[in-house]
């Protein structure tokens, strides 16, 4: 019996390059902004297009080296601490070809 390489190079493939697709990347920051979405729960009417089913705290950063505004998912607590104005220390990742931002975090 014959055995494909296919699956094999597949996930060799996806491996390559889902970690060499991103550049990890940290800076200070300036909070510009700070957002609530509500939760909707099933049936309900949506309001707004970004909700899911819970709630998101956004943060809304500028970088200081590069000027880039950052959206910035966190947790309820760290979100009610924060102002505008204040300087935080974020972490991201950077699509090398499309420039997207993933997985981007305040420390």
């Amino acid at each position: 019996m014959k055995k494909s390489i296919v699956p094999g190079c597949l996930v060799a493939l996806l491996l390559i390059t889902g970690l060499c697709g991103c550049e990890k990347k940290n800076g200070d920051a300036i909070v510009i902004g700070k957002d609530y979405v509500a939760a909707v729960n099933q049936g309900e009417e949506i309001k707004d297009d970004r909700a899911i089913n819970h709630e998101q705290w956004i943060v809304k950063v500028r970088m200081r080296d590069n000027g880039r505004t950052i959206e910035v998912r966190t947790e309820r607590t760290p979100w009610k601490k924060l102002r505008e104005g204040d300087q935080v220390k974020v972490t991201y990742r950077v699509g090398k070809y499309t420039g997207t931002v993933w997985d981007a975090e305040i420390k």
